[in-house]
């Protein structure tokens, strides 16, 4: 799965990749693995402000790019149903501007989504096919983007992932699932985690190898007339369904951390916006178009432990 960066150094003219929300973990995880193999312009909302349509064309008229990772988000839950207003104008009217500068430029839109655009009333699998039906306005917004880019890029790569986890930039405000029990469990001698909630966890270390993936056959389309990867919609986090629970579970186990881990039910641990009870994403879609195996998310773990 690994790319031959040196290779496609030598060989072909690397192409500008424009990323939003770089500041972020995936943005840290972008810069370290696509660098090799790209021209990198990292964006963030003091650099271009998504939900100026204009500096956004003057920032794609000055970058030209070839691709754009449209990585900047309004990702607070809760807060969003609070915020509907603020979280709408990000992921909405933020995603339609580079979308629309996108398609200008002639670039190709890689769109990150998320599992919570589905309501989690199945038990098997969400594949691509499966109509989305969002429960929370943060869920509703990144599904209102995903149309968007659909319908404005013929050039797109939308990848639904879910309970992205990742190195965090040094001096970043925020965290991650395994930062946070890895602290909580330092401060308390109990933790209850909820257990009726189904999904997987995704390392930002695969994610962005993905990614790389999809940008590497579209540059060896142009250099040397391969077959791409065909654009659209894709699904992707670690191999294996698991809760929240089961994820501390094994935090712990890996760490080598003691401490008494208590299963509840959503109902006991209420929160503002509303969870799919299961959004387990079937990778079969780009296991096929990328001829690869993705990881089991207990490997994707052991992975960032390794680096944190």
């Amino acid at each position: 799965m690994k790319l031959n960066h040196k290779q496609q150094a030598t060989n072909h003219k690397l192409p500008t990749i424009l990323v939003t929300g770089a500041k972020g973990q995936l943005g840290k995880k972008i810069i370290e693995l696509i660098t090799p193999i790209s021209k990198l312009v990292l964006t963030d909302s003091d650099d271009m402000d998504i939900t100026n349509a204009e500096i956004v064309e003057k920032t794609f008229t000055k970058v030209k790019p070839d691709f754009v990772i449209h990585a900047a988000a309004y990702t607070q839950v809760d807060k969003a149903e609070e915020n509907a207003d603020f979280c709408t104008k990000i992921n909405v009217e933020g995603t339609r501007n580079i979308a629309n500068a996108t398609v200008k430029h002639e670039a190709t839109l890689v769109y990150i989504s998320t599992d919570y655009v589905f309501d989690g009333l199945k038990n098997t699998p969400y594949s691509e096919e499966d109509i989305p039906n969002p429960l929370s306005i943060y869920g509703e917004t990144k599904y209102e983007g995903e149309l968007i880019v659909a319908e404005t890029c013929p050039k797109h790569y939308i990848l639904r992932i879910s309970w992205l986890f990742g190195e965090l930039p040094e001096g970043h405000p925020g965290t991650n699932f395994v930062e946070t029990m890895l602290r909580l469990a330092k401060e308390r001698d109990e933790l209850t985690i909820v257990s009726d909630q189904i999904g997987s966890p995704t390392y930002t270390g695969d994610l962005v190898e993905i990614i790389s993936r999809f940008v590497s056959s579209q540059q060896s389309a142009v250099d040397d007339d391969r077959k791409p990867v065909p654009h659209g919609l894709y699904h992707f986090s670690g191999s294996g369904a698991a809760s929240w629970y089961d994820f501390a579970v094994e935090i712990f186990k890996q760490t080598k951390t003691k401490i008494n881990v208590k299963a509840i039910t959503s109902d006991q641990y209420p929160q503002k916006a509303n969870r799919p009870t299961y959004s387990y994403l079937d990778k079969s879609k780009i296991e096929s178009a990328l001829e690869m195996k993705v990881r089991p998310w207990q490997e994707m773990l052991k992975s960032y432990l390794e680096k944190r």
